[in-house]
C-alpha cells in the first residue's frame, strides 16, 4: 500500500475511453438493431466504470455516452442534430438513468472503498499500537515505525528527532529511500518547532514535507519528519490525519518509556534509602557492640587507679581479640558480598574434597562447637568449586545453625552424590523457618522472627551463601525438619563437580 487514497480524477481519462472504444464496436450495428438499444449497452459500461473509477469517472462516462450516442448511432450520423423529437426523448432520459446509475454506484464503490481504507487503517493502527506496546526500546521502535511509514506513505525520508539532556533536539534515526541525502534543512526547522512548543503539523513554504510535533499531555518528546512523497505530491488532509495519528501513538510510547526510566530511578533512589538505612540499622550494633566492648576494656586497661596483674591481664586482652575478631568478621562478610554482587572475585575452581573444606571451614570455631558437628557424608565426597568461597559457604551455614540450636543440640553436615547433581545439606534442631520466610532469609540484612535467639548477625551470611551457589551454578533453599529445627540444602551440577 504505497498512498492512503487515489486522485478522484484518475479514472475519467480511461472512462471516456471505454465509451469510445464500446461505441467503435457499436457502429457496425447500428443499420440493425433498434436504436434504443444501445441505451442498454451504455448504461452497462457506466456502471462498470462507477464500480472501478468512482462517481467522477462515471458522470463522465454518462455524458460521453450521451454525445457518442447522439453523432454516432442516431440519424443523421456524424451530427449533432435530432430529427426525430422521440430520439431527443430517450437522449435526455439516458443521460439522467445514466447519471443517477454512475452517481448511485459510484458511491456506494467510493463508501465500499472507504470502508476497506478504514479497515486497513485499523489494522496498521492495531499492528503499530501492538509493536509499540511490546517493543521494549526506543532504537527499535524507531526502527519499525520510520520503515512502516515509508512504506505506507512512499514518502522519500522518514526521520526522528528526540530531546537531549542539553533541551536540544538531534537526528535519532533517519530512514530514506535509495539515492536520498540527508537534508540539514530539516534538522534546523524540527529545532525551531521544538523550541517554540509547536503542537501542530508544520511545513516549510510550499514544500510537501511535514513536521509533526509528538506531543502529550506532559509536554513535547520529539519530531517526527515526514518527507513528501516520491512523485513530488503533497499529503492530502485524509493521509495528513493519518500521519498525526501515527505521531500520537509514537509519542504515546516515548512518553511512557520516559515516565518507566523515571519511576525505575525514583525506585533506585528509594531502594538505596532503604538499603542505605537498613545497612545503618542491621550494622551498625554488630559493629558498635565489640567496639563498645574494646573500649570498655581498654578503658580499664588504662585506668591509673588500678593495678592489672600478669594473670588479670590474660582475659582483658582475649577479650580484645574476640571483639576484634567478630568486628573484621562484620566487616569481611560486608567486602564479600560487594565483591560477590560485582563480579569482581577471581575463582579457582579445583576438585577437593568435602571434608578438606569443612576443616578450614570451623577451624576458627571454639572447641565445644566443634563437639556438636555431625558428619554424614563419605569421605570421597569431591566438589568442583572456589576452595575459599566455599569456605566462608560452609562457615556461614554451620555458625548460622550453631546459633539458632539450643546449646548442646547436634548439628547435621550431610552431603551425597546423585545421579545428576551433588546434594549438600546443614541440619539443625532450631526453631526452623517459617513458610514465609524460607525466601526472605536469603535477602540482604534479613532477619526472621527467630533472630531474637541470636546475640549478633548482620543478617549477611546467608545472602553471601546464595550468591556463591549461583555462581557455581547451583541452588541453596531452606526447609523445616521433624520434628523440629531446619534444613539448609545446596545442589550443584555433576558436571561441575567432576575433575576436568
Amino acid at each position: 500500500m504505497r498512498h492512503f487514497s487515489s486522485k478522484r480524477t484518475r479514472g475519467v481519462l480511461p472512462a471516456l475511453l471505454y465509451i469510445l472504444l464500446a461505441t467503435g464496436i457499436f457502429m457496425p450495428g447500428r443499420e440493425i438493431f433498434a436504436r434504443g438499444q444501445w441505451a442498454l449497452l451504455y448504461l452497462l459500461i457506466i456502471v462498470l466504470v462507477a464500480t472501478r473509477s468512482g462517481v467522477l469517472a462515471a458522470l463522465a462516462a454518462a455524458v460521453m455516452a450521451f454525445l457518442s450516442w447522439n453523432f454516432f448511432l442516431l440519424p443523421p450520423f456524424h451530427s449533432f442534430t435530432v430529427f426525430d423529437p422521440r430520439d431527443w426523448l430517450s437522449l435526455i432520459i439516458f443521460l439522467v438513468v445514466g447519471a443517477i446509475i454512475g452517481l448511485q454506484t459510484g458511491r456506494m464503490r467510493e463508501r465500499e472503498a472507504a470502508a476497506m481504507a478504514r479497515e486497513r487503517e485499523t489494522a496498521l493502527f492495531n499492528k503499530l499500537s501492538i509493536h509499540l506496546v511490546s517493543i521494549p526500546s526506543t532504537r527499535i521502535m524507531a526502527e519499525r515505525l520510520l520503515r512502516e511509514l515509508l512504506d505506507i506513505t512512499g514518502a522519500r525520508i522518514a526521520t526522528l528527532f528526540l530531546p537531549e539532556a542539553k533541551g536540544e533536539i538531534s537526528t535519532y534515526l533517519r530512514e530514506a529511500g535509495p539515492g536520498e541525502e540527508n537534508d540539514p534543512i530539516s534538522l534546523a526547522f524540527a529545532r525551531m518547532i521544538f523550541q517554540e512548543h509547536q503542537s501542530q503539523v508544520m511545513r516549510i513554504g510550499d514544500r510537501p514535507d511535514l513536521y509533526l510535533p509528538l506531543q502529550t499531555t506532559t509536554g513535547s518528546e520529539g519530531i517526527l519528519h515526514v518527507a513528501g512523497h516520491g512523485d513530488g505530491s503533497p499529503y492530502s488532509s485524509h493521509e495528513e490525519s493519518i500521519l498525526v495519528s501515527i505521531a500520537n501513538l509514537a509519542a504515546t510510547f516515548l512518553e511512557r518509556q520516559r515516565l518507566q526510566l523515571a519511576a525505575s530511578q525514583a525506585e533506585a533512589l528509594r531502594e538505596g534509602e532503604r538499603l542505605k538505612s537498613t545497612l545503618i540499622s542491621s550494622v551498625s550494633h554488630e559493629l558498635k557492640t565489640p567496639l563498645s566492648a574494646m573500649t570498655a576494656t581498654v578503658t580499664n586497661l588504662l585506668a591509673e587507679d588500678i593495678v592489672w596483674e600478669t594473670e588479670s591481664l590474660r582475659p582483658e586482652i582475649e577479650a580484645i581479640q574476640r571483639n576484634l575478631g567478630r568486628l573484621n568478621g562484620s566487616i569481611g562478610s560486608l567486602l564479600d558480598l560487594s565483591r560477590l554482587e560485582a563480579d569482581a572475585w577471581e575463582t579457582q575452581r579445583l576438585p577437593y574434597e568435602m571434608g578438606e573444606i569443612l576443616a578450614t571451614a570451623i577451624h576458627d570455631l571454639a572447641k565445644n562447637q566443634r563437639e556438636r558437628l555431625v558428619f554424614d557424608f563419605s569421605d570421597d565426597l569431591t566438589l568442583f568449586v572456589d576452595f575459599q568461597q566455599w569456605t566462608r559457604v560452609f562457615r556461614h551455614l554451620i555458625e548460622n545453625a550453631l546459633d539458632y540450636s539450643p546449646p548442646g543440640t547436634p548439628v547435621i553436615i550431610g552431603g551425597s552424590q546423585e545421579e545428576a547433581s551433588t546434594r549438600i545439606w546443614v541440619e539443625d534442631q532450631g526453631p526452623g523457618v517459617p513458610p514465609e520466610e524460607r525466601e526472605l532469609v536469603f535477602k540482604k540484612f534479613y532477619r526472621g522472627e527467630a533472630a531474637a535467639l541470636v546475640k549478633s548477625g548482620s543478617g549477611l551470611g546467608l545472602a553471601i551463601a546464595e550468591e556463591i551457589v549461583d555462581f557455581h551454578g547451583g541452588s541453596i533453599w531452606a526447609e523445616s525438619v521433624s520434628p523440629t529445627g531446619a534444613r539448609f540444602s545446596i545442589t550443584l551440577p555433576k558436571e561441575r563437580n567432576e575433575h576436568l
